[in-house]
């Protein structure tokens, strides 16, 4: 990793409220290099640009942080080249985490990378969300999260029967939801509005809103 862009991350995530360590940092750096190579022959990543992935993929993912606690269990659906799952994983490396991911070669590039980083405690299931017949374990998860795997009704109906009943749904919007909108989601299913936080990407003006629903 060149020097500037081992900056960017470092210094965007301090201003995300997250000292990475040297370890840490080599391990966001094998994953740079890992993603571009493997992107050459699948489409992980449509970003080409060293800056750009660590501001897009890496730290976009690390804002979800301050809704997690250590000793979490969480699962990614959805996680194509891992993340939010990975970076988190990295950051966090107390987390148990499982990724959801339902084509067959991008597995094989999670489980690559799990291998590379010596990640323990990380499951990496290929499963389609969708399907009634899921092998994913219900009602196990303190949090879940995925970036854009579906229209927020439709992820909050997937998440559900995953998290614990008081357990998370983290939802990351790319841009702010009225509260009618969240107020809807809130009426028809069993969640409410446990937190919500609004974030520009440290190097960027992209903004970001996280909101958490509690599955009540």
């Amino acid at each position: 990793m060149e020097k500037n862009i081992k900056e960017i991350l470092q210094t965007g995530s301090s201003l995300l409220g997250i000292n990475l360590n040297q370890r840490q940092l080599h391990q966001f750096q094998l994953y740079l290099l890992r993603l571009k190579k493997w992107n050459k022959h699948i489409n992980l990543t449509s970003l080409k640009n060293d800056k750009e992935i660590v501001i897009k993929h890496f730290l976009d993912s690390l804002t979800l942080i301050s809704f997690l606690k250590l000793s979490w269990e969480v699962i990614d659906i959805g996680s194509g080249a891992g993340f939010p799952g990975l970076p988190l994983k990295i950051a966090l490396p107390s987390l148990k985490v499982t990724l959801v991911e339902a084509r067959r070669k991008r597995v094989a590039f999670l489980k690559e990378i799990k291998r590379l980083l010596d990640l323990k405690n990380i499951e990496i299931i290929q499963a389609y969300l969708e399907s009634k017949r899921s092998i994913l374990p219900l009602a196990s998860f303190d949090a879940v999260f995925s970036r854009a795997v579906a229209p927020l009704s439709e992820y909050i109906e997937l998440a559900l029967p995953l998290v614990k009943e008081g357990g998370l749904i983290l939802s990351m919007l790319g841009e702010k939801k009225s509260r009618e909108t969240l107020g809807n989601i809130c009426q028809k299913y069993p969640v409410s509005i446990a937190e919500c936080k609004s974030f520009i990407l440290p190097f960027s003006n992209i903004k970001r809103e996280i909101v958490a629903f509690k599955k009540t």
